[in-house]
């Protein structure tokens, strides 16, 4: 029995490495190979304005059919109840972000193609991409500090290390915990958090906003840093976590309930900070949600109150 637990614990691991191994890839080295690929197709026209005007007239009907399609992805994955959908298109959603890794003064230019996905919007209103930057104030205080402003890429590539080991241990935790036949998982990992693997990603995707919001100079320059992008994104991550437990209190019941009590749902926050993360909802529909339509009333509600707050934030910065 030990030997089979070992052998089963070390594929979990191993599987959780090439998962995370992929992930590293994708995001530290990926993006500079297929930058170099796509400059012969899409190159730097930023000195030559009729190129530029040109170059978006061709493109932008792809823009507005991509957005389109990534967002019927979302939709479709909670009409049909199918969560992997509108993580994927949460996922394909926030992909353009690698375009800042560009070495290049466009931002269509290169790798910068991708994030004709959100020209729709920054088309609509320049500010909407920036309608999400209330979520860099726990750090807007280092930018008051030339030393300590310095440290944000320090920062952002710490903050991405987590994520990245947070959802390794998660993968690592789930895959043991289903190989030995476990129904609710709640050891490990999971002690701390309900859903590590979505926090694992929420952190490095966050990690990857922070480096380029605060980088001095932005590879792929006169492009917003899409806090809107990110928060829309994370959201879409929250609504499939609300659902998968309601889907797992009506499989398992009062085991899970029990789980849920005792467990945070994503970070390990204080008990009063936690009510007062939630106090919006309390104050005005049912919580946890016991349906979708109380999912989709949830991060409605927070989009709305991020975008205000973001708004006043700006305005604030701006005085």
């Amino acid at each position: 029995m030990r030997h089979d637990n070992l052998f089963k614990l070390a594929t979990a691991i191993a599987l959780s490495i090439i998962f995370t191994g992929g992930l590293f890839y994708t995001t530290f080295e990926l993006p500079y190979i297929l930058d170099k690929l796509l400059h012969n197709y899409f190159p730097d026209v930023f000195w030559q304005p009729g190129l530029r005007e040109q170059m978006i007239e061709t493109i932008r009907p792809y823009g507005y059919l991509s957005l389109t399609i990534t967002l019927a992805l979302i939709l479709i994955g909670f009409i049909t109840r199918k969560g992997y959908l509108s993580i994927l298109g949460s996922v394909s959603l926030y992909l353009p972000i690698f375009g800042y890794f560009a070495y290049t003064m466009f931002f269509l230019a290169g790798l910068g193609i991708l994030r004709v996905l959100w020209l729709p919007l920054s088309e609509l209103s320049p500010i909407i991409l920036n309608l999400g930057y209330i979520v860099y104030l726990p750090f807007l205080p280092l930018l008051a500090s030339q030393n300590l402003s310095s440290m944000m890429p320090l920062i952002a590539f710490a903050v991405m290390w987590i994520g990245l080991l947070t959802f390794s241990f998660g993968v690592i935790t789930w895959l043991y915990g289903k190989f030995k036949g476990c129904k609710v998982i709640d050891f490990w990992i999971y002690r701390y958090s309900r859903h590590p693997q979505y926090l694992g990603f929420l952190l490095w995707s966050y990690g990857l906003l922070l480096f380029v919001g605060f980088k001095p100079y932005i590879r792929g320059a006169f492009a917003t840093p899409p806090t809107f992008i990110w928060l829309v994104s994370s959201m879409i991550v929250i609504g499939v976590a609300l659902y998968e437990e309601m889907e797992m209190k009506k499989k398992y019941g009062k085991e899970y309930e029990h789980y849920c009590k005792r467990t945070p749902f994503m970070l390990p926050l204080p008990g009063t900070l936690s009510k007062f993360i939630v106090l919006p909802l309390r104050s005005l529909m049912r919580w946890p949600p016991k349906s979708e339509k109380d999912i989709v009333a949830a991060l409605i509600t927070y989009l709305v109150i991020f975008i205000v707050l973001s708004y006043l934030l700006l305005l604030i910065l701006e005085a």
